[in-house]
């Protein structure tokens, strides 16, 4: 993009509204801005608008979400690799030992992984 675009989508903020805040309320909302990664202008001029900005993610809560992405992506992997095949190569797969044991392996570590993140994300 170039600076011309950028401009026309960047508000301008040149008012300014001065507000009297209690110093508990003052450290509430630096504290949710904070939690939402932003400023206390920007989290105000969001609230002002009606709009609840959201609390960015723990370090935790982001491992847990890359895992269930990874969990994910193999699982496609393995749909994408059964779906391309014929019918009978398909059935021929999957009546395979060696296959069958890997599949269920590979099931357990994710299935164990998401009991975990379920777990954390329950306490």
């Amino acid at each position: 993009m170039n600076k011309k675009n950028i401009d026309k989508e960047t508000p301008k903020y040149t008012s300014r509204l001065i507000v009297r805040l209690t110093p508990q309320l003052h450290k509430e909302i630096a504290e949710y801005a904070t939690l939402c990664g932003l400023t206390t202008s920007a989290y105000a001029r969001k609230r002002l608008e009606g709009k609840y900005p959201k609390q960015r993610l723990t370090d935790k809560e982001m491992e847990a979400l890359n895992s269930l992405s990874d969990a994910r992506g193999d699982i496609q992997k393995l749909f994408g690799f059964l779906k391309g095949r014929p019918l009978t190569e398909r059935e021929n797969i999957l009546r395979s030992e060696i296959f069958m044991k890997r599949w269920r392996t590979s099931a357990e570590v994710i299935l164990n992984r998401m009991i975990e993140i379920e777990k954390y994300l329950t306490q």
